[in-house]
């Protein structure tokens, strides 16, 4: 028996429809990479829609946060000053003729509504932001700006502030002991001296004088990035 017979086998035919269907893919391919020149990739096209930029949609979330926060606090430092004296009544302590400096009043009105504003005008930049303006971090940048310039000034102010501030304690907490004594109670609070408040005033008012200004310098860094001012010259005026 013969045992170089050449055994040959015709490939099997694609299904219906099939052949088209490789005929139109290969040509896209090929017309594809005669363009570019590279080889045929098996991926899928990217999604640029998906990848599209979300650091103003995070940005603004948060800012819009942080001015409904900024603004509900500066509206109870404003009325502060009012509603203060009343309650301290109604909680049995007496303050006698007792009352705060009217420089000392009007400034912590004044500062409150202006932190109002300026939680307003955050918000409009927030929602700039949102909506992809490009007046957005004009917005931002003048907020940015008049907020760390005006928490300077509130610190310089609180230094200032301070021995009215020590008078007032000192007041509260005579009027406290007074309080205890006439309802008979035997318990006797801790008491400060004037130098004491006065040398715990000075350190804690660094601190919390520039808490307002964190969240301003991240702002700041943030949209002055080459890289997110190259993504607003893209946007909508």
């Amino acid at each position: 028996m013969p045992c170089d017979r050449v055994i040959s086998r015709r490939p099997r035919p694609p299904p219906d429809g099939a052949e088209s269907g490789l005929l139109r893919y290969h040509s896209r391919m090929n017309s594809h990479d005669a363009q570019d020149g590279a080889a045929p990739s098996i991926l899928p096209p990217d999604d640029l829609e998906g990848k599209a930029v979300r650091w103003p949609t995070v940005l603004g979330v948060l800012s819009m946060i942080y001015a409904g926060f900024a603004f509900l606090i500066n509206g109870c430092g404003a009325v502060s000053p009012f509603f203060t004296p009343y309650f301290l009544t109604m909680s049995g302590l007496d303050m006698g003729d007792f009352q705060m400096a009217p420089w000392l009043l009007w400034t912590t009105v004044g500062s409150g509504a202006i932190g109002m504003i300026m939680a307003i005008v955050l918000l409009a930049g927030s929602i700039s932001l949102l909506r992809r303006k490009r007046n957005a971090l004009t917005i931002l940048k003048s907020w940015v700006a008049i907020t760390v310039v005006l928490s300077i000034l509130g610190l310089g102010i609180g230094f200032l502030a301070i021995e009215p501030n020590v008078q007032f304690q000192m007041e509260i907490q005579n009027a406290t002991q007074k309080l205890i004594k006439e309802r008979g109670g035997g318990m006797d609070i801790p008491r400060k001296t004037a130098d004491e408040m006065r040398s715990q005033s000075k350190i804690m008012l660094p601190i919390f004088g520039l808490l307002p200004i964190i969240y301003p310098v991240i702002v700041g860094f943030l949209i002055t990035s080459r890289t997110r001012l190259g993504d607003v010259e893209t946007w909508e005026d």
